[in-house]
Order: structure tokens, then sequence, then C-alpha cells
């Protein structure tokens, strides 16, 4: 029975060194879950990024081409002034004023 406290002792060792494992096994499954994540949300952000680029892209666009609208509105209205004055001159001239 002397041996007992050995076995004993054995025993405690195995089970604490298997306890370590078995965190340590933890603790690198949980590391590499983390990397996992962090990886998955670059991804999504790299996603959201280019998501954004292409928007504002997309709203210089349509804003450039509302500006161009407005210029050529400018322009039409400019022109249909200067026919109004046309047509007002000729009608005078019909009446001899």
């Amino acid at each position: 029975m002397a041996w007992l406290p050995i076995v004993s002792t054995v025993a405690e060792l195995v089970g604490n060194h298997a306890l370590d494992a078995a965190q340590s096994t933890m603790l690198t499954m949980d590391e590499t879950d983390q990397l996992m994540l962090q990886a998955q949300e670059m991804q999504h952000q790299e996603a959201l990024d280019a998501r954004s680029e292409r928007f504002n892209e997309s709203i210089q666009d349509r804003s450039e081409r509302m500006r161009e609208r407005s210029l050529l509105d400018d322009l039409n209205m400019t022109d249909r002034k200067i026919d109004d004055k046309l047509t007002k001159d000729w009608i005078g001239l019909i009446r001899g004023q």
C-alpha cells in the first residue's frame, strides 16, 4: 500500500496535464474562432467600402447630370427670351410701331 500515494500523485499529474492540454486546446480554438471572425469582419468592411465608393461615384455622376441639365435649362430659357424679344420686335414692325 505504500505505492498508493505514488499512484495518486501520478494520477493527479496526468489529470493536471490533461486539464492543461484541454485548456490549451480550448484557447487555441477560441483564438482561431476570433481570427476567423476578424477575417469575416474585414471582408464585410471591404464590401461596405466598395459599396460606399460606388454610391459616392453614382451620387457624383447624378450631381454632374443635374448640373448639365440645369445649364441646358438656363440656355433654353435664354433662347426663349431671345425668341420672345424677336417676336415682339417683329410684331412691332408689322404694326408699324
